[in-house]
Parts: C-alpha cells; structure tokens; sequence
C-alpha cells in the first residue's frame, strides 16, 4: 500500500515542555487511576518513565517497522507507544495502558499497538476512539505502525476545524446577560462530556474485564486462531455497513461463548469448542472476504446471481450466531454441545468461482 509522506514539524519546545510535565503528572497520578488493581498503575508508570517524552516508543522489545519515519509522520498531539503481546494473566490492558498515557501526558491521541503476528491497537483519544480503532484495523496490516502511517493525518483535528476568532474589537464586548447564558450553557456541555466520558469508563472497564476472560478461555493454537478470527470479525463490521450489527452480535456472542464454557464447563469442551469455531470461522471469514463478499457489493455487475449471493453471507453469518446462542445455552444447562452450522455449501459456491461467474458477459458474448 502506498503510505501518503507528511512532512516532519517542528516539535522541539514541545516535547521538552511535554517531558517536564511527563514527569511531574506521572508522579500525581491518584492510585490506580480508576482501575482496581494497584499493579495496573505499575505498569502504567514503568511505561511512562521508559517512554518518557518520545512521540513512538518502543517498550520492552516490541518493534514496528517504521518507528523513525512515523515519529516524523505523526501530527502533534499524538503518541504512540508499542508493547509485546500481553501475557494472559497480565492485569494490565492495552485500552487501560492508553488511557493513563494520555491522562499523564495530555495527549489528545495515545494509540497503543501490541506487537502480534498481525498487531492490535487500543486507543484513548479526544476525538473518537472507536472510529480511529476501527480505521486502523480496517487497514488490513500486519504491521501496526505502517497502519497508524496510513491514517496519520485524520488523528487529531486539523487547524481548520478550530472555531475561528473575533473578528473586530467590538466582538469582544458582551453584554451580562449574553454571558450568563455562555457560562449556562458552557456548564451543560461540561456535564455532558463529563456524564459521557463516565460511561466510556464504565464501558471500558467491562470490555477490559471480558477480553481479560476470553483470551484465557482461547488459549493453545485453536484458541489463537479463534481469537485472530474474532478480531478479523471486527474488520470485517468495519468494511461491510451493511453487515457491522449482524457481524458484531455474533462476534459478541462468540466471546460470550468461550467465557460461559472456561467458567462452567470442562476443559474437554473448551477444546471442542476451539476447534468447532476455528473450522466455522475459517469458513465464514473466507465468504466475507473482500476478494468475494466485498467484491460483489463493489462490483455486482461481475457476478452471476449477485443478490443471492450476498444473501446467502448474510445467513451464514446468521446461522453462525444462532448456532453460537445455542451453544451458550447447552453450557449453561450442561447439556451435551451440538453443532448443527454446516457451511459447507457456501464454501463450495466461494471457492467454485469460476471466470464464468466473475464474468458473465463472456459466456454471452460467446454463446452469440
């Protein structure tokens, strides 16, 4: 993918002052910074005091391939700060680690990028996080900082979006009243922020809370590979408007699954439970692929029967979810696990493919 060159800023006097203040916020940030555990700001601070003023730190061995052209890439306000995949019973997550980079620093943007074989973000921003996670998965890289390259230039606000200035002394003069109603009004977009960012909390914190299980529930190779998968399910959500609601439920109760079965079930049907869902999603994922699913939605007039097409993803995506509730339901009766998704017919109609069905007005042009 060719990557836009932004040019290098000035930022000298910046991360001096930035390094200063650094320090001095690390040292009062309040104990736990909203997290339970007290090692979690540990963790926080080792980062903090190795990463110290740098816009992209590499911590503890973790590596991208671009650390030094990024750094020069990365609008101000910016940090990025990359770490080895997290142990399983590491404490501390990525979105808390970001979070309290970015209340220490005063950052507007802090994208935290865990060196994987294909490399995960978590970010804490000003703007909205959601949207700059999903953009940068949506990149499809294996490498972390080629995807934050990639996006640079929408992370913060750009100097036109800024409100503009008085123009005009005059302006400047406002009557009492005129000012009451801006500090009224003022205090109601403070309280809502405030009441907003509060649930943000509270919804990060369970989000914490359940990738914590999951990627305890999915350990060992087929786990690896059903945690990559359910990753890749967030992309595709991303990528596909008008799959993203059915695509996420199911992604959610798929996590929901292998949290339900680590708690209530046996090891025996973790296992089977793994390697169900390695085989289901594999399946799935090469369906919603952008070489087929994508394709067809960009370029229907390529495909034979592109409607049926398209609706046969969608119930496979369909069946896959509710064959995932039931399975939740089996763990918490202790029923015997049953798996009734066979996607086998659709595998066959994606990788059966042919340029017949790619392009048909050839077979139309030659049979005339």
């Amino acid at each position: 993918m060719k990557r836009q060159q932004i040019p290098v800023r000035s930022r000298a006097l910046r991360a001096a002052a930035a390094g200063a203040a650094f320090a001095a916020s690390i040292a009062l940030l309040p104990a736990g910074l909203g997290v339970a555990q007290a090692h979690a700001v540990t963790g926080v601070e080792q980062i903090a005091e190795h990463c110290g003023a740098q816009t992209v730190c590499l911590f503890d061995g973790a590596s991208i391939s671009n650390a030094s052209e990024l750094t020069g890439a990365l609008p101000e306000g910016v940090r990025v700060v990359v770490i080895p995949r997290p142990d399983q019973a590491e404490s501390v997550q990525s979105s808390e680690i970001a979070a309290g980079l970015k209340s220490a620093t005063g950052a507007e943007t802090v994208i935290v990028i865990e060196d994987h074989a294909k490399d995960r973000f978590a970010v804490a921003s000003d703007g909205d996080a959601t949207a700059i996670t999903e953009s940068l998965y949506s990149q499809n890289q294996a490498d972390g900082g080629v995807a934050v390259a990639a996006v640079a230039e929408t992370l913060v606000p750009g100097p036109g979006d800024a409100p503009a200035a008085p123009a005009g002394g005059g302006v400047a003069v406002i009557g009492g009243v005129a000012l009451v109603i801006a500090a009224v009004a003022a205090g109601g977009v403070w309280l809502a922020l405030r009441s907003r960012r509060r649930a943000a909390g509270r919804a990060g914190a369970v989000s914490a809370k359940l990738e914590r299980e999951l990627d305890a529930a999915l350990d060992g190779p087929d786990g690896e590979y059903v945690s990559d998968a359910v990753e890749l399910l967030d992309r595709r959500a991303a990528a596909y408007p008008d799959l993203a609601e059915r695509i996420r439920t199911l992604r959610q109760h798929v996590a929901e699954l292998f949290v339900r079965v680590r708690k209530r079930g046996t090891d025996q049907q973790i296992r089977l439970l793994q390697s169900q869902y390695k085989d289901t999603l594999s399946k799935l994922l090469k369906a919603l692929d952008d070489d087929y699913y994508g394709d067809i939605l960009r370029n229907p007039q390529y495909w034979s029967q592109p409607s049926e097409r398209l609706a046969e993803v969608r119930r496979a995506v369909d069946s896959v979810d509710q064959q995932a509730v039931e399975n939740i339901r089996q763990v918490n009766e202790s029923r015997d696990l049953e798996f009734k998704v066979a996607l086998d017919s659709l595998i066959r109609t994606v990788s059966e493919a042919k340029l017949s069905d790619v392009y048909r007005d050839r077979d139309d042009s030659a049979g005339g």
